[in-house]
C-alpha cells in the first residue's frame, strides 16, 4: 500500500475548501482514491487544522491582533470529524491498518516531526531487566545483605600535595523489622508473578528510604552488568538518527524530532555514538534540565546539530558520573512529586514539545501502558488535540497471527489504545520490532 499525496488532490482541496462538508461527499471522494492517498490527504488536513491554530496562538503572544476562539475551537472540531468519517474506511482494513500508519510515519520522520518513547521493552532486547526484575533484585539484596554503613579514608600513599581517598566499610545496617517485612511480603508477589504496578513502586519506595540516593549506584551497577551493550532496537533506532534534509523547514534537522525514553541506562546514547551521531542525554539535574553531550555534540557547540535524548525518569551513564542531584523517579514519593501537578521540569518539556506539540507526533517502543502517570499526560493531549494520533508498537494480543485478525478483532483490540490518543502497531514476535523501525526510513 503506497501513502502519500492523492493524484484528486484538487478535489480534496474543493472539499476541504467548502463551507460545508457533507459525509455523502466526503464518502464518494475516499472510495474514488487509493486508500494511502485518501488517508494521507486527511492527516494532512488534520495537521494543517492544527497548524493553523498553533500560529494564530503564536502571533498572539507576539503581541498581534486578538485571536477568534471560536475559530480555534472550530478547526478541533473538524478534526474530529474528518478521523470519525474516515474511520469506517480504515476499520474495514483491518490489519491493513498498520501499512497506512507505518506509510504515514514515514513521512511525518522525514520531516523531523517524530519521536521515539522508549520503555523497559528496549533495556530488556538487550538483555537488561524488567522493572519487576529490577525491584526484586535490589529488594533481595536489601533483606539478606542490608547496606554498607562506609567512609572515605585516606590510603598509605596520600600525601599533603596528592591527597588520596578509598571508600572503607566500616559497618552494614539492616533493614528495620516493619521494613523488611514489608519487603519479604513484595517480594513473594514479585515471585509469584502478580505483582501489580502499586506493589512494585511500593517496593522500589522501601529502597528509596532505606539507601537514598545510594539506591542509583546499586542500580547503577545492575543496569550495566556483564558489559551489557546496546540492543537490537537502539541499534534500529540510532539507523534513523542521522540528520536529515528538510526542504520545507529549510535545512538538516535530526533524524528524530527527539528521543525520548523512561529509562535510566545510557544504551541508547551508546547506539548513537557507535552510529556516530552527534547527541546529547538531558535529565533533570536539581530543578534544571542538563545536559550530557558526547564528543560529536561538544565540538559543535551548544547550538550545534545534535540528536537530543531525554531522560525523563533519571539519568546514569556507564562511565564515572556524579549523580548525587540527578533526579530520579522510581519510588512513589518520587512519582507523587513529578506527576502530582501539571507537567514540570522535562516532563513538561517533553509534554509540550512533543506529546501536547499539534504538529509533533510520538512512537512509542518497549513500552506496556501500564503506568498510569504516562497514559494521563497521552489523555490530556489527546483531550487538547482530538483527531491527532501518537504510536505504539504493540505486541498483538489475540490467539493467531495478526494478519488473520478479522476488522471487529483489531478495533477491539485498539480501543484502550485510541481512546488515550495511540494508534497501535501491531506485530506477532518481538523480533520484528527492529525492523519495523527501519519501515521509517
Amino acid at each position: 500500500m503506497i501513502v502519500g499525496p492523492s493524484k484528486r488532490r484538487r478535489d480534496w482541496a474543493s472539499f476541504f475548501a467548502s463551507r460545508h462538508w457533507q459525509p455523502e461527499a466526503f464518502a464518494r471522494l475516499v472510495e474514488a482514491d487509493e486508500i494511502g492517498s485518501a488517508f494521507f490527504e486527511v492527516e494532512t488536513q488534520i495537521n494543517g487544522l492544527y497548524r493553523a491554530r498553533q500560529l494564530a496562538h503564536a502571533r498572539q503572544r507576539q503581541a498581534g491582533p486578538p485571536v477568534d476562539g471560536e475559530h480555534l475551537g472550530e478547526g478541533a472540531v473538524k478534526a474530529r470529524w474528518l478521523t470519525a468519517s474516515f474511520e469506517p474506511f480504515r476499520a474495514a482494513l483491518g490489519p491493513r491498518q498498520r501499512d497506512l500508519d507505518l506509510g504515514l510515519m514515514r513521512w511525518i520522520r522525514r520531516a523531523s516531526c517524530l519521536s521515539v518513547v522508549i520503555g523497559a521493552g528496549a533495556t530488556m532486547d538487550a538483555g537488561g531487566p524488567s522493572w519487576a526484575e529490577l525491584v526484586r533484585r535490589l529488594l533481595a539484596h536489601l533483606t539478606e545483605h542490608g547496606r554498607d554503613i562506609c567512609e572515605m579514608r585516606l590510603t598509605p600513599e596520600s600525601t599533603p600535595d596528592n591527597l588520596e581517598y578509598r571508600r572503607v566499610v566500616t559497618g552494614r545496617e539492616r533493614l528495620p523489622a516493619d521494613a523488611a517485612s514489608r519487603a519479604r511480603a513484595v517480594l513473594a508477589l514479585i515471585d509469584a508473578g502478580t505483582a501489580d504496578i502499586e506493589t512494585l513502586m511500593e517496593g522500589a519506595q522501601i529502597c528509596h528510604e532505606f539507601l537514598g540516593q545510594a539506591l542509583f549506584t546499586d542500580l547503577t551497577g545492575i543496569l550495566y552488568e556483564g558489559q551489557r551493550r546496546p540492543g537490537a532496537i537502539h541499534r534500529a533506532i540510532a539507523e534513523l538518527a542521522a540528520p536529515i534534509e528538510v526542504t520545507d523547514r529549510g535545512g538538516l534537522f535530526p533524524g528524530w524530532d527527539a528521543i525520548i525514553t523512561y529509562n535510566f541506562d545510557d544504551l541508547m546514547g551508546e547506539a548513537l555514538d557507535e552510529a556516530g551521531v552527534a547527541r546529547a542525554a538531558y535529565a533533570m539535574r536539581g530543578d534544571q534540565v542538563a545536559g550530557d553531550p558526547n564528543q560529536l555534540a561538544r565540538e559543535r557547540g551548544p547550538h550545534g546539530l545534535h540528536q537530543p535524548i531525554y531522560h525523563l525518569h533519571g539519568y546514569t551513564p556507564r562511565r564515572l558520573f556524579l549523580i548525587a542531584k540527578v533526579q530520579f523517579v522510581f519510588a512513589t514519593s518520587q512519582y507523587t512529586r513529578t506527576y502530582g501537578g501539571s507537567p514540570a521540569g522535562i516532563v513538561g518539556e517533553v509534554f509540550a514539545r512533543c506529546l501536547a506539540n499539534p504538529v509533533r507526533h510520538a512512537l512509542y517502543v518497549g513500552c506496556s501502558f501500564d503506568d498510569e502517570a504516562m497514559n494521563e499526560l497521552l489523555r490530556q493531549a489527546a483531550r487538547a488535540l482530538p483527531g491527532r494520533y501518537h504510536y505504539a508498537l504493540l505486541r498483538w494480543p489475540g490467539d493467531g497471527r495478526f494478519a488473520a485478525a478479522t476488522p471487529d478483532e483489531v478495533a477491539l483490540a485498539a480501543a484502550r489504545y485510541v481512546s488515550m490518543g495511540v494508534r497501535p502497531i501491531w506485530f506477532d514476535d518481538f523480533g520484528e520490532i527492529p525492523g519495523l523501525i527501519r519501515c521509517l526510513a
